[in-house]
């Protein structure tokens, strides 16, 4: 529930209560979304920028994008029609704020507002208790609908029953990949694909005569991933690896060494360290975790795919990013610093 609502509450940026207007810059479901609103909500985003990353954020984001300004705008903008038609849907099926939560937001904005210092950055980004209130509102509210969305996707006993049959049992491998495809994926030359091949049966007569799989692995493989760890794979279940390499892998048993196998990847050798024998009780958990991810996404889908919304970017287009908090901070000591020094030069005088 909590990756659900971290998703959710990414969002929160106001939910709009009025029919459009021909100056909304974007509607979701008939209600606008006014400048107003997303004005104060881009002093918002750009307020939580400076008090999480420091003043010079705005310096660092110049380096790494010179349009960051006009990507943020654009990145409210989307957040904020995301999160109407989240809260719209909560709307629809009478879903409520969290008492706890929105509680616990409220103990948060006090806290805020009681500081000194924070509480003078709201002040001049034009950000007031009213604004951090429906704030505390509209996460609570969507910690609530991310509990009602779990609930919903929750798969029945049948269906995780019937997804285990799909499961089966697994096995855990190693293997030693001697490569014929080069660092861009391209196949090798047939020349160095029979050389591949050629290291190949020299490694699996090594493997044969006795020699170390782990040690060999280590010194031959070539897939990067598993040769350090002395090629082991871990666990995996039938459709996680290609064909080719499932089905040897499913044939051998315990403590057996496959005959090279070939692949789009190259050549491999590969050793069965063990068979695990399906579960129910033990994969349980783990399949139900896995459909109610699948079905929570398709239900996102579907919410996000039945809610009508307009977004209008040419409207922000004349809304000014404006001075950032940090930026008016410094304007106003450089300020009070020549006000300082005009009256020092009438005091020479």
């Amino acid at each position: 529930m909590k990756k659900v609502l971290a998703i959710l509450l990414a969002a929160v940026v106001g939910i709009s209560t009025v029919a459009c207007s021909s100056d909304d810059v974007a509607s979701v479901d008939g209600k606008g979304i006014s400048k107003t609103e997303y004005t104060n909500q881009l002093k918002f985003t750009k307020l939580m920028y400076e008090m999480q990353y420091g003043d010079k954020v705005w310096d660092q984001m110049k380096a790494q994008d010179k349009n960051y300004e006009e990507t943020i705008k654009k990145n409210v903008l989307e957040s904020m029609v995301k999160t109407n038609v989240y809260l719209s849907y909560a709307e629809k099926n009478n879903i409520k704020p969290d008492s706890k939560i929105l509680s616990q937001y409220k103990k948060q904005n006090k806290a805020i507002f009681e500081n000194a210092k924070s509480k003078e950055k709201f002040k001049k980004a034009g950000l007031d208790q009213a604004f951090m209130d429906k704030y505390s509102e509209q996460a609570a509210t969507l910690a609530s609908l991310s509990t009602f969305l779990q609930k919903k996707s929750a798969p029945s006993e049948e269906e995780i029953k019937a997804k285990f049959k799909t499961v089966g049992d697994k096995v855990d491998a190693s293997h030693i990949l001697i490569k014929t495809i080069d660092d861009n994926n391209k196949p090798l030359s047939a020349e160095k694909k029979a050389e591949a091949k050629k290291k190949a049966e020299d490694v699996y007569k090594q493997v044969k005569a006795g020699g170390d799989f782990a040690e060999l692995a280590k010194k031959y493989s070539q897939d990067t991933g598993s040769a350090a760890n002395g090629g082991a794979l871990g666990e995996f279940g039938k459709g996680q690896m290609v064909p080719a390499f499932e089905k040897a892998a499913f044939a051998l048993k315990e403590g057996e060494v496959s005959p090279i196998v070939e692949t789009q990847y190259g050549y491999h050798i590969i050793k069965l360290n063990k068979k695990i024998k399906a579960d129910y009780e033990k994969s349980k958990a783990e399949i139900k975790a896995s459909l109610t991810s699948e079905k929570l996404q398709k239900l996102v889908e579907e919410i996000v795919k039945g809610t009508k919304t307009e977004k209008h970017e040419d409207k922000i287009k004349d809304i000014p990013f404006g001075d950032t908090a940090a930026s008016s901070e410094k304007k106003t000591e450089e300020k009070k610093s020549d006000e300082k020094k005009t009256d020092d030069k009438k005091s020479d005088k």
